[in-house]
């Protein structure tokens, strides 16, 4: 008997083939995984931000298909809104993400993540940015600034008794976009480091511009958000010429079976190459077995081997965690950015247990639009 899959799908214009990459990673792994019997049944959600349309798409995969899982592209702020209707239909949900937000329901029984962990990364990244207790200069897009890299980055620093020696968020104009105020913030500053979130078309933007700073600029170290070494997007861009440390969530470069396998198979049937969100679409494949198989209660605690290494699903948490890779963006043979990855880093099960029930305190804004999607 065939098995009816759902999958809520996102629009990017600044990613236009996100929804068919998602897709792609879970057709290639379930062929890679012997699964034939399957039928997916699609629904676009546009950015993500509207609960009654991810709702309503949510309802007509179950009402008109009668499927037995949906896999949703969602933050975990969107995915939060749809653990009613999950609990209503009776349907387990698995979401997937880049992990840049905090969570603030209850883990629910029939809901399940697989994140990036972006804000992990970040976590370790303030860490790294203020770990003698050096003051430090926070930096955003405004777009990358509605999510909570500014508060992961800011927790750390805090934590190992450094000081915000200032804040500084873009313009999202590509032609009001300049990084003079945060030149100024450099020099007025006693700062000995600069965190810097900045993603999707706002990479290029800091990168060209940080490029046409002094030399004090460019010489202070950075650490970047994962999503600014996002491959794609670096091979084209022109290496600036300063100390920018990142640590990302994967890489094509890494060296483990399951990453060849991916690469090639992703090379060989679709003529690209891979990227985050065949990553994710993957990896979903990966679970959605387990779950087909058994129940969405079988991932708690369970692991698999992806491409950026062995994942854990937290009993606790329902979410994943995996190791992280540090490295820096580099300048290669061609004057353009290339990630340098230089040592995995092993994310511990309370590690992650720990900031998955952080809390946020006080005032704050946030975009609704699930991340990337603008």
């Amino acid at each position: 008997m065939s098995v009816h899959i759902g999958v809520l799908l996102p629009r990017s214009v600044e990613y236009p083939s996100m929804a068919f990459d998602l897709l792609d990673g879970i057709r290639l792994n379930f062929k890679r995984l012997g699964l034939s019997d399957y039928q997916l049944h699609t629904e676009n959600i546009g950015f993500g931000e509207n609960p009654e349309i991810n709702y309503g798409a949510a309802e007509k995969l179950v009402m008109q298909y009668d499927v037995q899982l949906i896999i949703a592209y969602a933050t975990s702020l969107n995915a939060e809104a749809l653990y009613s209707f999950a609990e209503t239909a009776n349907k387990p949900f698995l979401f997937i993400d880049a992990g840049m937000e905090i969570f603030e329901a209850s883990p629910h029984r029939l809901c399940r993540h697989i994140t990036l962990q972006g804000l992990m990364a970040c976590q370790l990244l303030g860490d790294k940015a203020s770990r003698k207790g050096e003051n430090v200069i926070i930096s955003s897009s405004f777009f990358d600034g509605g999510y909570r890299s500014s508060w992961a980055f800011h927790e750390a620093i805090v934590k190992n008794g450094g000081s915000i020696a200032g804040h500084y968020v873009s313009h999202h104009l590509p032609e009001e976009f300049q990084l003079q105020t945060l030149e100024q913030q450099i020099l007025q500053s006693e700062a000995k480091s600069v965190t810097a979130a900045f993603s999707t078309y706002f990479v290029e933007l800091f990168m060209k511009r940080l490029q046409l700073t002094g030399e004090a600029t460019r010489n202070i170290p950075f650490y970047c958000s994962p999503f600014m070494a996002d491959e794609q997007l670096l091979h084209t861009i022109p290496f600036p010429g300063a100390t920018l440390h990142t640590i990302a969530s994967w890489s094509t470069s890494l060296d483990n079976a399951e990453n060849k396998i991916f690469m090639e198979t992703v090379k060989k049937e679709k003529n690209k190459t891979a990227n985050l969100f065949h990553l994710l679409g993957w990896e979903a494949a990966f679970a959605a077995q387990q779950i087909i198989n058994s129940t969405i209660g079988a991932l708690d605690g369970w692991s698999f081997e992806s491409p950026r290494g062995t994942v854990h699903f937290h009993p606790d948490t329902h979410t994943t965690y995996a190791p992280l890779y540090e490295g820096k963006i580099d300048g290669n043979a061609e004057g353009n950015c290339w990630l340098n990855v230089q040592r995995s880093i092993e994310v511990e099960a309370e590690q992650h247990r720990t900031l998955h029930f952080s809390k946020l305190e006080g005032a704050y804004s946030r975009w609704k639009n699930n991340f990337f999607c603008i």
